[in-house]
């Protein structure tokens, strides 16, 4: 791994991101047309769904063509965070996916790395193109691509997407039509004993940024067989039913936003609450069962 720049402005346009960033047309529709949709249309629903399936799985090649590079180089974000030129590849990608769309390319966009782009509408699309590039830069293929379409006004996804193109598994799931993954039905656990149950936490120091390492603690005590998967991929285990619950502090909007659709449409628990960061939540889901139960062990309402 061959780090390039450590920042406090990664909108500098000497770096990789800045001009990234610089380049006010990426991902922006020029038409100004802002699409009718309607949510409770159920074909139109699925159309949605399959735009987001492709356009998460459209950088899936050029991502895999970095992964494990010797020549994979890094920026560090102002929040600590690594991104790559796979990064900003696939987001662009994705971005040009969606606005080739003639139904849904009106919608906004917003990204983790480009911000957002295109005129207030009431739907807009939320992009990750990698999550998990921590991992990803490592060399480990817990990472993901995640697509989802969230209500502006009220926050809430309507359509998730999880791609995972380590496994090029996708998970995709859409209010009222289900959760699949490349065509088989989801469901999450069933478990109920909390002490027996496989249990998924991110590292300690995100615990400790929110302010939760007693959660943290509470749930190893708790519980026999916690372990450590990350990102969207422990989301992607949880939805699938081989990980039975997961507690997720500090989450941005692009995190969390494919999870909540996927994790419900699977007949999961899922509960979200304002995180001691700003703009961000905390996020438990999986067994309706376990979810309840620690929830009200760590004080989560």
């Amino acid at each position: 791994m061959r780090q390039l720049f450590l920042q406090s402005d990664y909108r500098d346009p000497g770096t990789v991101l800045g001009w990234f960033r610089g380049r006010s047309h990426i991902g922006r529709s020029m038409s100004g047309h802002q699409p009718a949709f309607d949510p409770t249309d159920l074909a139109a629903l699925a159309r949605a769904r399959d735009l987001a399936i492709t356009a998460a799985a459209a950088p899936r090649d050029a991502i895999l063509a970095h992964f494990r590079s010797a020549e994979l180089a890094t920026e560090i974000k102002p929040d600590g965070s690594p991104v790559t030129p796979a990064d900003l590849e696939a987001e662009i990608a994705i971005r040009a996916r969606l606005r080739a769309s003639a139904e849904f390319g009106g919608f906004a966009i917003l990204g983790e790395e480009a911000g957002l782009a295109g005129e207030a509408t009431p739907y807009r699309w939320i992009v990750d193109p990698i999550d998990g590039t921590r991992a990803f830069v490592r060399g480990l293929p817990t990472f993901g691509t995640i697509v989802a379409l969230e209500e502006t006004a009220s926050a809430r996804a309507v359509v998730g997407v999880i791609h995972l193109p380590a496994t090029g598994e996708t998970l995709a799931a859409a209010r009222g039509l289900g959760a699949v993954a490349d065509g088989r039905p989801l469901r999450v656990s069933r478990a109920k004993n909390l002490r027996s149950a496989i249990v998924s936490l991110p590292d300690l120091i995100e615990f400790r940024a929110a302010g939760m390492e007693g959660a943290y603690r509470a749930i190893h005590a708790a519980c026999d067989r916690v372990r450590g998967y990350t990102d969207c991929w422990a989301h992607a285990q949880v939805i699938g039913g081989a990980v039975d619950a997961l507690v997720d502090p500090a989450l941005s909007p692009w995190d969390v936003r494919a999870t909540e659709v996927l994790v419900t449409e699977a007949g999961g628990g899922c509960r979200l609450r304002a995180s001691r960061l700003d703009g961000k939540v905390d996020l438990i889901c999986g067994s309706p069962a376990l979810v309840a139960e620690i929830a009200e062990l760590i004080g989560l309402a």
